[in-house]
């Protein structure tokens, strides 16, 4: 039986081009596998898109959000293995953590593999909810090629939120396809008075990994 997952640790990162052969290695071979081995963690998945900075995103699916602080993670955090050690050279600075707790999640049909997602940050003038959400991702169901939409609320940031979008291909989350969507009197509502907002389009890269169901696909590391 695979764990619900109602938490969400988002990892970004970014290192030099000449660097991201072994960094995918890294995360196809060593990383990916040792987090999402860890107890309380469902599932982990990578990410990238060259118009942000940081490049890469990783997403871990996680039993709630109380697994950060569990001993298996800040142990992996505190004692990087000599490659993580290595690796962590190459990115330095340049690293965002966030934890994450869920307050929505509405599926569109199937349940695929997502082939992009689309992340929109920010900070709400207002508590968020769980009608709130459920509205949102109901509505995402307009959206072409839309498999999925989630709200969750930052940990340590309560004021700021996180939106996902899934869909089963990038070309699907291009602009024109979102454009109608934004555009709707009730998500004008939704994003009235909104600050701090970021969005970007990001395309799956690598192997995804669910525990219960193990590695799935042919993702290539880079």
């Amino acid at each position: 039986m695979i764990m619900q997952a109602t938490g969400l640790i988002a990892v970004w990162l970014h290192v030099p081009p000449h660097r991201e052969e072994e960094f995918h290695a890294w995360y196809e071979l060593e990383h990916i596998p040792q987090v999402v081995g860890l107890d309380g963690f469902v599932s982990g998945r990578r990410y990238y898109c060259d118009d942000a900075f940081p490049k890469f995103l990783a997403l871990y699916e996680t039993r709630d959000e109380s697994v950060e602080d569990s001993p298996g993670f800040q142990h992996v955090v505190t004692h990087p293995t000599p490659w993580s050690g290595r690796i962590w050279t190459f990115f330095g600075k340049d690293r965002i953590r966030q934890n994450l707790a869920r307050l929505a999640s509405v599926a569109h049909g199937g349940h695929p593999d997502p082939g992009a997602v689309l992340l929109r940050a920010f900070r709400a003038p207002r508590p968020l909810a769980e009608a709130d959400g459920l509205e949102q991702g109901r509505a995402s169901a307009e959206i072409p090629g839309c498999t999925g939409y989630r709200l969750f609320r930052q940990v340590r940031d309560p004021g700021r939120y996180l939106e996902i979008f899934d869909f089963a291909a990038p070309e699907q989350a291009a602009e024109p396809a979102l454009a109608a969507f934004f555009d709707r009197p009730a998500r004008r509502r939704f994003d009235d008075g909104a600050r701090d907002v970021v969005r970007h389009v990001y395309a799956a890269t690598g192997t995804p990994l669910v525990k219960g169901r193990g590695v799935r696909g042919a993702g290539s590391p880079g």
